[in-house]
């Protein structure tokens, strides 16, 4: 396990304010099981399996989760060994299918995994952000060791290629909506970006205003299809 000890501990409240009550739940990047744990707390009924890459954070899961498979998501026969089709009522992503290296073929695979009727709950980081839109136009893309252009993301994701990802994997959404932090530092920085367009804020558009605001996109989807 590599990187600061709280980015596998960390509880994003807003995707778990998404996630439904269900009965049989799998968090794909469960990190250390926090998100799980609070997941179990509020519905403590469900029977929760973590998936973890790293060996020493899904050490650590496997004594909070009812099951933690330790592996690589993208991997078909990990799953296959390890679980039936048709399994889970809720599968959860909190900001791991940027990490994935097809994370359209992935979620497709996953999905096999998911009931008919089920959930897909997920946390995205937003490509289109202004801090990311500022860097391009001064040359730079500088990758961190967090944040939306962690140094680990292999993907890079906007509103309109979110909500295509999941409805070209058959999904019903549900739920496409923004999360946002520093609203100060961030309508300063629309109002300077909207400058770069020779455009006053008032004339730019309300989702596009709402594209430069995002850092995260949270998404709620349903599988409708029955396969």
């Amino acid at each position: 396990m590599s990187g600061p000890a709280n980015y596998y501990s960390n509880v994003n409240t807003e995707l778990l304010e998404l996630c439904p009550n269900a009965s049989n739940v799998i968090e794909f990047g469960c990190g250390t099981g926090q998100f799980l744990r609070a997941y179990k707390s509020k519905n403590t009924q469900a029977q929760c399996t973590g998936f973890e890459l790293f060996d020493d954070a899904g050490k650590q899961a496997q004594e909070i989760c009812d099951a933690v498979v330790i592996g690589d998501a993208e991997d078909p026969a990990i799953l296959a060994t390890n679980f039936e089709k048709k399994s889970f009522d809720l599968i959860i992503y909190g900001d791991v299918l940027e990490h994935f290296i097809n994370p359209w073929a992935t979620l497709e695979h996953h999905l096999e995994y998911l009931k008919p009727g089920g959930t897909v709950c997920a946390c995205i980081p937003n490509a289109s952000n202004w801090s990311v839109i500022f860097s391009l136009i001064n040359g730079d893309f500088k990758y961190a060791d967090s944040g939306l252009l962690d140094r680990t993301h292999l993907r890079f994701f906007t509103h309109s290629t979110i909500r295509s990802l999941f409805e070209e994997c058959g999904l019903s959404l549900e739920t496409l909506k923004p999360r946002q932090f520093t609203l100060k530092d961030t309508q300063n920085a629309l109002t300077t970006l909207a400058k770069v367009f020779d455009k006053p804020i008032a004339d730019v558009s309300p989702n596009r205003r709402r594209d430069w605001a995002t850092f995260q996109y949270l998404v709620r989807a349903r599988k409708v299809k029955n396969d």
